[in-house]
């Protein structure tokens, strides 16, 4: 008897607590497809603005790039005659990362490439994108925007959220 007459208080609780809940909104309530909306709206501008960014910044370095249809720039400034890069072939390359104003943040040299799995390992996927337009001995700039890049957590360390970056890679051997 004591658990029925418990169970009957817990819902008299719970039927009381709702006394109020209607279909009526008061202004304490949020309205999230307003709050979708406008997010939605600030990210379109976000990157929209860093659109332009990008377009500024290779128009100031009068480099002649191609884009893809990820967002992704590319240039490549010296051509090799090795084999195309493809998804799954193991890359050795050696680059520098920098932001769009001209910050270093990453480098690696001829000497200490990084080697990975083109589509594969855990970098960016511009990086991948990039790669997949590389032949052995080529070397190119890329411009990633962040979506392409860091995103918007940035790297933790030199990348800042939401930052597009360029890399200059040279494609130094795949397998």
């Amino acid at each position: 008897m004591k658990k029925f007459q418990f169970a009957l208080f817990i819902l008299s609780i719970v039927l009381m607590s709702c006394n109020g809940c209607s279909e009526k909104k008061d202004s304490t309530q949020v309205d999230y497809a307003d709050v979708q909306n406008k997010l939605i709206k600030d990210a379109k501008k976000e990157h929209e603005k860093e659109i332009k960014a990008i377009e500024k910044f290779v128009k100031e370095k009068n480099w002649p790039m191609q884009e893809t249809k990820s967002g992704l720039r590319y240039w490549i400034y010296e051509n090799g005659i090795g084999s195309n890069a493809k998804e799954n072939d193991v890359v050795t390359i050696s680059y520098s990362i920098t932001l769009l104003d001209d910050t270093q943040c990453y480098t690696t040299t001829d000497a200490n490439p990084k080697q990975f799995v083109v589509g594969r390992d855990n970098v960016e996927t511009g990086l991948h994108e990039a790669l997949s337009l590389m032949h052995v001995g080529d070397r190119g700039k890329f411009v990633l925007p962040s979506h392409l890049a860091f995103g918007f957590t940035g790297d933790s360390g030199k990348i800042p959220q939401n930052a597009s970056v360029v890399y200059d890679i040279h494609l130094i051997k795949i397998g």
